[in-house]
């Protein structure tokens, strides 16, 4: 089930994301760059977590930081752990 949570909690992540991008009218290509940067953020965390290199949790909330920042929430999550 807690895989499920972090779906869901980073596709609430990248919907918000996408949101803000709609509402500051964003073109076709901005939407395109934001929501692959996302997804690869998540393919990163879930790589990371799979290959054992470092230990991030999987939680709704580093799901919705991953979800909304990409690429460099995956970093933001990892100071975050570490440092807290």
């Amino acid at each position: 089930m807690e895989i499920l949570e972090l779906i869901l909690s980073f596709a609430v992540g990248l919907a918000l994301m996408l949101g803000l991008a709609w509402v500051f009218a964003l073109k076709t290509k901005g939407f395109l760059r934001l929501a692959c940067n996302s997804v690869a953020g998540f393919i990163v965390l879930l790589a990371l977590n799979l290959f054992k290199i470092i230990y991030i949790p999987l939680n709704p909330l580093n799901g919705l930081i991953i979800g909304f920042l990409g690429t460099p929430g995956v970093l933001v999550v990892f100071l975050i752990t570490v440092f807290l």
